[in-house]
């Protein structure tokens, strides 16, 4: 019976669409608007939709996707309760074929003739749950690559690593992937790496190497205060100091580190800034990163301080994110700029037995603790792209 109910409701709804726009379109995208109420945001197979007339608790309900002027019926459902003066509707499981987002349209089927804008609000009645819906972010990825300068000082209390002080100019590649169909969640990968013009003790220039590999785990949290948004990172971090240098001026080493992290963000604008027509641009975020490495260890290779090491290294930076959209672009139309400034800084202290230099004119004293510092400036061009993975896996 309830069945045979959408049914019809459905072919009366979509009939009064089309016999009203009959005349100039099959579909009056100005009718939709007019008698619908965008989806404010969603929990889970639960909409909230901003508390007015044109829907009210009881009515039966279908989710329309609008795109130009293509109309797509995606779920039906039911205005269940009020809450904290917004309206909670549940979808049909079976009737789902995409999953409604913020700002997809919601129009009533139980009430089709035109109501009174004046009429009172009924009071509202009991809650459908007993704490606010959490709000749904939508998944997307971010691909993008750019210009990795700065400066690198190693700090020693004997020769070793006196001269393994330079600039560097790198160039780094990012990814950053938010799960849609598991907000919270994303997952993140750094790698930058590149020449260095270093000098050995005898001023001479010595073919010298260094890579960074950075792992993130991400877990987004509910804002704060207004759009300020936190979120949890567990950390892991890689590095490689290659040189052809033989002495202990400047040593070659691997670091490696499990941290964790916080990002905390305003945001501006939609993650997925969008225009209908022609070029726009949306200024996204600005950001702070902190991360703490409380298991840091360096090995040497050649020349070694020691057999084993422990320490820590501490990391900070700000940074701001704009997005672009050109819709006369095929294919990918959405990009981003990234200009981030930041430090970072490690102490590690060394055990175990020295390896001199060969030649044998300095013994690099046993259990000594070393720092290292490092400043730079990024700046990153490159893609913010939908969900496309998520997008595939759900159901049409």
């Amino acid at each position: 019976m309830r069945r045979t109910l959408w049914l019809l409701v459905t072919a009366t709804w979509m009939f009064l669409l089309t016999s009203e726009a009959f005349a100039s379109s099959w579909i009056n995208i100005d009718f939709i608007r007019k008698n619908a109420v965008p989806i404010r945001r969603m929990n889970d197979d639960v909409l909230i939709l901003p508390r007015t007339n044109r829907v009210r608790v009881g009515d039966l309900i279908v989710i329309l996707r609008v795109r130009g002027d293509d109309v797509e019926v995606i779920a039906r459902g039911a205005v269940e309760s009020v809450q904290d003066n917004e309206l909670l509707a549940t979808l049909e499981g079976p009737s789902i074929t995409k999953m409604p987002k913020a700002k997809d349209l919601v129009v009533s089927l139980s009430k089709l003739k035109a109501q009174d804008p004046d009429a009172p609000i009924p009071e509202a009645p009991g809650s459908l749950f007993s704490e606010k819906p959490e709000p749904y972010e939508p998944g997307y990825m971010v691909l993008e690559a750019g210009p990795y300068n700065g400066h690198f000082e190693s700090q020693s209390p004997n020769n070793a690593n006196q001269y393994k002080i330079y600039d560097f100019k790198f160039v780094e590649t990012h990814f950053l992937w938010y799960v849609d169909f598991l907000w919270r969640y994303g997952i993140e990968y750094q790698t930058s790496g590149g020449n260095i013009p270093l000098k050995s003790y005898n001023r001479e220039e010595q073919p010298t190497t260094a890579k960074e590999t950075r792992i993130a785990l991400h877990y987004r949290l509910l804002p704060v205060w207004k759009e300020l948004r936190p979120t949890l990172k567990l950390m892991s971090f890689k590095s490689e100091f290659q040189t052809t240098n033989d002495d202990e001026y400047v040593v070659s080493s691997s670091a490696s580190g499990i941290g964790l992290g916080v990002n905390l963000h305003y945001l501006f604008g939609d993650n997925l800034y969008k225009k209908d027509k022609g070029f726009g641009w949306s200024f996204n975020r600005i950001y702070a990163d902190f991360g703490y490495f409380p298991s840091y260890s360096v090995s040497d290779t050649g020349v070694q301080r020691g057999t084993s090491s422990s320490g820590t290294m501490m990391e900070f930076k700000v940074g701001a994110t704009a997005l672009f959209y050109w819709s006369a672009i095929p294919w990918i139309k959405r990009y981003s700029l990234d200009i981030s400034y930041g430090m970072y800084q490690s102490q590690v202290t060394f055990s175990g037995d020295v390896k001199n230099a060969a030649d044998g004119v300095y013994d690099i004293p046993p259990g000594q603790t070393y720092s290292e510092s490092q400043t730079y400036l990024k700046v990153m061009f490159g893609l913010r792209l939908d969900d496309l993975l998520s997008k595939v896996m759900k159901p049409r």
